[in-house]
């Protein structure tokens, strides 16, 4: 009797065991298997207020205006003073010293170069020196115009006496050689004998018609006029 009743046992757990498994899978196979609901849609954002409206140019202040854009500019963001310089690196220092260096070199160069140019530099390029010597380069010209002028005349006081001489000639009456020398002796020494001191004391004027000009009478002093 014992064993009948723990087989009978042993038969009703194992019916209970898998009425139980099939009873859960039966409902697991009823139940609608639903999908998580969709997140709600995002809120549209608003749109961000128009910019404030800017004055025309023609009513803005050109001083606010330029502090405007200096405050706006990315320079603006240093700091000024001697905090900036305080902060610069050895290697911003000595381009800084740098190009002083350059522009004090440039501006001594145009100096020196100006005041050489006027004569004021030194004295072995003085310009009043040079002044000096163009003038007396001049002057010494002068000298020489002068003098071949006086030539020119010596040349034609000679050309005159000797045609007088040859008119005298022609007339009967000789000259001697000795005349004839002193005569170039006198106008060659620079003291110009009138012709009083020529021929003794006689002048004899005459009018000459359509004289020759001076180069003519310079370059062919041995044709009669």
């Amino acid at each position: 009797n014992v064993q009948y009743w723990t087989k009978l046992h042993a038969k009703i757990k194992n019916l209970l065991k898998c009425g139980g498994h099939k009873a859960m899978t039966k409902n697991t196979k009823h139940k609608k298997i639903t999908s998580p609901p969709p997140p709600p849609p995002p809120k549209k954002k608003s749109p961000p207020p128009p910019p404030p409206k800017k004055e025309p140019i023609k009513n803005m202040d050109p001083h606010a205006m330029a502090a405007e854009l200096i405050q706006k500019s990315p320079s603006s963001q240093r700091i000024p003073g001697t905090e900036s310089l305080a902060l610069l690196s050895p290697k911003q220092k000595m381009q800084n010293y740098v190009t002083a260096a350059a522009l004090i070199a440039f501006v001594t160069s145009v100096w020196y170069y100006s005041m050489t140019a006027v004569g004021k530099a030194s004295q072995g390029e003085d310009g009043l020196d040079d002044l000096e010597a163009e003038a007396m380069d001049a002057r010494d010209d002068a000298d020489v115009r002068d003098k071949e002028r006086k030539e020119a005349e010596k040349l034609v006081q000679l050309e005159r006496a000797v045609v007088e001489l040859e008119e005298e000639e022609s007339g009967g009456e000789l000259v001697s050689v000795e005349d004839v020398g002193e005569l170039l002796q006198g106008v060659s020494s620079g003291d110009h004998p009138s012709e009083a001191e020529v021929f003794g004391g006689e002048v004899v004027e005459k009018k000459v018609d359509g004289g020759r000009p001076l180069w003519k009478k310079i370059v062919f002093f041995w044709r009669r006029q």
